[in-house]
C-alpha cells in the first residue's frame, strides 16, 4: 500500500510539471508591438503625406482589429474605416473626407490592444505626426521668370512641387502670344516644345491657372506665371557655302555661313548638323581682305574674330553625295550678344575628283556661293568645283601639264592640283599678289604685287615649291593692280569688254623666257625673266586686255590702241619679241590663237568693231578681214578661246543690258557652225592644255 502510494505521489509530481512546461513554451504571454505607422501618399518625406493619404500600421503578431480600433486616434479628428490584411498584422486606416491641407496631425494608439491570445499592450506605442501639404505651387521655371536673350529653339521647363494631373495642368495653360507646343512629362516636371522657332526679340507670359491641380485633386494656390523675351535676330548670313541646291561642289571644300558682322566664338557649339554626319571641327575664321590698304600695323586679337562659321571637314566629302546641313539659332554677335541668327538648312550635292584637267573646260562660277574654279566635260556635263575658297577668285592659269591650278582670291596666290588635293599658298604675307601666270616649266609663277599699304611693287617670279631656285624676282617695278579684288564679285565681269586688273596679265613666249605684261594702266612690257636679263622694252600700244603667244609666228598677239592715236579704232596688233609691232586686224580683244596661225576676236556691230554688241569673229592665219561667226540680237560676246586642237571656240556670252552678268559658256567652229551653249553660267572659260 505504501508502495503504492509513493508511485502515486511521483506520477502527480511528473504531471504537474509537464503543466509547467506546457505553459512555459507553448501558451503565448508576450503583449503585441507597433512596428511602424507611415503614409500611403508621402509627399517628399515620410512625414508630410498628401491631402488623400491612409493612414498604414503595421505590427509585430496578429491582433484583434476591435481592440485596435476602439484605441485608434486621429487629432484633429478625422472619420474613417480600418481595412486589414488576412492575417490581422496590419491594418490601413483611409480618412473618410480628404485631410485639411496644410495642417499638423498627430496619430495614437492607445494601450489595451490585443493580441489573439488576449495579451494587452500595456505601453503606448510613440505618436506619428505629420504635416499634409499646402496648394501645389510652381517650384521653378527654366528659363526663369524676366530672362533674356532666351534662344528662339529653347525648351520651356516649368517644375511643381508634386505630382500633378497632367490634364488638369495642360488645360490650365495659357500662352502669350499663342503659340502651339507640346507638353511632355517626367514626374513634376513639364517641359514644353515647340514646333517652330519661337519669335525673335518677343516677349512669351507662360501661365499657369488656378484650374489646375495636383493628384489629390488640390487646386494651384494661384495662378503662376513666368515671362522671358527671346533674342533678338541681328545677325544676318551673306553667303551659304557651299549654296543651296548646287550640284558638283567641292569634295574638299569647308562648310560654312559668311555672315554680317563678327561672331561670338563661345556661342557657335554644336550649331551646326551636317547629314549624313561628317567628322570635323568648327572654328570661327576670317575672310582674307585686300579692300582697303593696312596703313597703319593691326594688332593681335586675344580671341579669334571673324565673320565666318567654318566646319572643316576631317577627310574628304564622299563624291556625289546630298548633304543636308541644318543651322541652330545660338550663333551670336560677338559685338551684341543679344542678337542671333535665325535657323536655317540648307542641301547641297558633291561632285568628284579629277585627276586631269586636259580635255575639260575650266572656268569661274559663283554657283556655290562664292566665285571658284570649276571644270566640266567639252559637253557642258559633269561640272565639279575644284577650288573652295570663301573669297572670290580673280584670276588662275593652268600648268602646260594640265595637272595643277594656280589661283589668285584675296590678295593671295594659291596652286592646287586638278584633284582639289595638295593646296598650297606660295606667296607671303607683307603684300597682296594678284594675276598669276604659270612659266613655261611650271616651276614658278608670274604675279602682280601690291604692298599691304597699296604701294605698286610691279611683277615678280615666284618659284614653287621644289624649284631649284627659291629666290623671288622682281621682274618689272611697276604695273600691278590696285587693292581690292574681293570687291569683284558676281561673275568677276566689267562692265566692257576688257580684262579685270587683277586677272593674268602676261603670256609666256614659249620656252624663250621672254613675257609680255599688260600693266594695270595698259602699257605694254616686253621683259626678258632669263638672266642675265636684259632691261624690260616698253611697247607702244595701250592694250585692255592680256596678251597671247601665237607659237606659229613667234609674236604675241594683243588688242590696243596706239598711245600717238588715241581717237584711232583698236585694233589687234602682233608684237615680236624684239619690239616690231605691226596691225592684224580691226577688232578687240581679248584675243585667242589656235597655235596654228589662226585668232578669236572680238567684232563690234559698228564699224571698226567698237560698238557693241560684240560678236565672235575668226581671222583665218594670213588674212585680213576676220569672219563673223554670231550674229543677230541678244548676248553679247566676250573671252574666246580655242580647244586645244584648233577645232573649236570656247567663248562667254553677257547680258546687253547688264554686261557684267554671264548669259553662259558657248563653243562653235571657227567656220560658224555648230553653236551651242555648255552652261547657264561662269565666266573666263578656257581650255587647258
Amino acid at each position: 500500500m505504501r508502495r503504492a502510494i509513493e508511485i502515486g505521489s511521483a506520477l502527480v509530481a511528473v504531471i504537474a510539471l509537464g503543466l509547467v512546461l506546457y505553459n512555459a513554451t507553448l501558451v503565448d504571454r508576450r503583449p503585441p508591438n507597433v512596428d511602424r505607422i507611415a503614409l500611403s501618399l508621402p509627399a517628399g518625406d515620410a512625414h508630410r503625406g498628401q491631402t488623400l493619404t491612409a493612414i498604414d500600421i503595421e505590427f509585430s503578431e496578429p491582433v484583434q482589429s476591435p481592440s485596435v480600433e476602439s484605441r485608434f486616434r486621429l487629432d484633429p479628428y478625422v472619420p474613417g474605416t480600418f481595412a486589414w490584411n488576412g492575417n490581422r498584422t496590419a491594418a490601413i486606416f483611409t480618412p473618410s473626407a480628404r485631410l485639411t491641407p496644410s495642417t499638423h496631425f498627430t496619430v495614437r494608439l492607445d494601450a489595451g490592444f490585443e493580441d489573439l491570445a488576449g495579451n494587452a499592450a500595456s505601453a503606448t506605442p510613440d505618436p506619428f505626426v505629420f504635416d499634409t501639404v499646402g496648394p501645389p505651387t510652381v517650384m521653378s521655371t527654366d528659363p526663369p521668370d524676366g530672362a533674356s536673350q532666351v534662344p528662339v529653339d529653347r525648351k520651356l521647363k516649368i517644375t511643381f512641387d508634386r505630382l500633378m494631373d497632367t490634364g488638369a495642368v495642360e488645360a490650365a495653360l495659357r500662352i502669350d502670344p499663342d503659340v502651339a507646343h507640346q507638353a511632355s512629362w517626367s514626374g513634376p516636371v513639364l517641359t514644353l516644345s515647340f514646333p517652330a522657332p519661337l519669335q525673335f526679340g518677343t516677349s512669351y507670359t507662360i501661365t499657369v491657372g488656378e484650374g489646375a491641380v495636383d493628384t489629390d485633386g488640390s487646386h494651384l494656390g494661384s495662378a503662376s506665371s513666368t515671362t522671358f523675351t527671346t533674342v533678338a535676330a541681328g545677325l544676318a548670313p551673306v553667303t551659304t557655302v557651299p549654296a543651296p541646291n548646287v550640284a558638283g561642289a567641292s569634295i574638299r571644300g569647308p562648310i560654312g555661313i559668311v555672315f554680317d558682322a563678327p561672331i561670338d566664338p563661345a556661342s557657335i557649339a554644336d550649331s551646326l548638323r551636317i547629314t549624313p554626319s561628317v567628322a570635323g571641327s568648327i572654328s570661327v575664321s576670317s575672310l582674307p581682305d585686300d579692300s582697303t590698304p593696312i596703313t597703319a600695323p593691326i594688332s593681335s586679337p586675344s580671341a579669334p574674330i571673324g565673320r565666318v562659321l567654318l566646319f572643316t571637314p576631317s577627310g574628304q566629302l564622299a563624291p556625289h553625295t546630298t548633304y543636308t546641313v541644318s543651322l541652330s539659332a545660338t550663333v551670336r554677335r560677338l559685338d551684341d550678344p543679344g542678337q542671333v541668327a535665325a535657323a536655317r538648312t540648307w542641301a547641297f550635292t558633291t561632285g568628284q575628283a579629277t585627276s586631269s584637267a586636259q580635255n575639260q573646260v575650266a572656268f569661274l562660277s559663283a554657283r556655290a556661293g562664292v566665285r571658284n574654279l570649276w571644270l566640266m566635260n567639252p559637253d557642258g556635263s559633269n561640272p565639279r568645283q575644284i577650288t573652295s575658297e570663301l573669297v572670290p577668285l580673280s584670276g588662275y592659269d593652268v600648268s602646260p601639264d594640265g595637272g595643277t591650278i594656280a589661283y589668285s582670291a584675296g590678295g593671295l596666290v594659291h596652286v592646287v592640283r586638278v584633284d582639289g588635293s595638295d593646296a598650297r599658298t606660295v606667296t607671303t604675307s607683307g603684300h597682296w599678289d594678284y594675276s598669276p601666270t604659270f612659266s613655261p616649266d611650271a616651276r614658278s609663277v608670274l604675279v602682280a604685287r601690291r604692298g599691304t599699304d597699296g604701294g605698286d611693287l610691279g611683277f615678280w617670279l615666284v618659284p614653287l615649291p621644289g624649284a631649284p631656285d627659291n629666290r623671288e624676282r622682281q621682274v618689272l617695278p611697276t604695273g600691278a593692280p590696285a587693292v581690292d579684288s574681293v570687291g569683284l564679285d558676281g561673275d568677276g565681269l566689267l562692265p566692257t569688254s576688257g580684262t579685270p586688273p587683277w586677272f593674268r596679265r602676261a603670256a609666256f613666249g614659249g620656252d624663250t623666257g621672254v613675257v609680255m605684261l599688260t600693266a594695270a594702266d595698259g602699257h605694254l612690257w616686253i621683259v626678258d625673266t632669263q638672266p642675265p636679263a636684259s632691261p624690260p622694252e616698253e611697247i607702244e600700244l595701250t592694250a585692255e586686255t592680256m596678251p597671247v603667244w601665237d607659237s606659229t609666228d613667234l609674236s604675241f598677239i594683243v588688242a590696243g590702241r596706239r598711245p600717238a592715236a588715241a581717237a584711232a579704232e583698236p585694233g589687234i596688233w602682233r608684237v615680236r619679241p624684239t619690239g616690231l609691232v605691226t596691225r592684224v586686224a580691226d577688232g578687240t580683244g581679248p584675243v585667242a590663237s589656235d597655235g596654228r596661225g589662226g585668232l578669236a576676236l572680238l567684232a563690234g556691230s559698228g564699224p571698226g568693231g567698237s560698238v557693241d554688241p560684240l560678236r565672235m569673229a575668226f581671222l583665218a592665219p594670213g588674212g585680213t578681214a576676220p569672219l563673223s561667226l554670231t550674229s543677230g540680237a541678244g548676248p553679247a560676246d566676250r573671252w574666246p578661246a580655242f580647244a586645244p586642237n584648233g577645232d573649236l571656240i570656247l567663248f562667254l556670252r553677257v547680258s546687253t543690258s547688264a554686261p557684267d552678268r554671264s548669259e553662259g559658256i558657248w563653243v562653235i567652229q571657227p567656220d560658224g557652225r555648230q553653236l551651242r551653249q555648255l552652261s547657264t553660267d561662269g565666266s573666263y572659260p578656257r581650255w587647258p592644255p
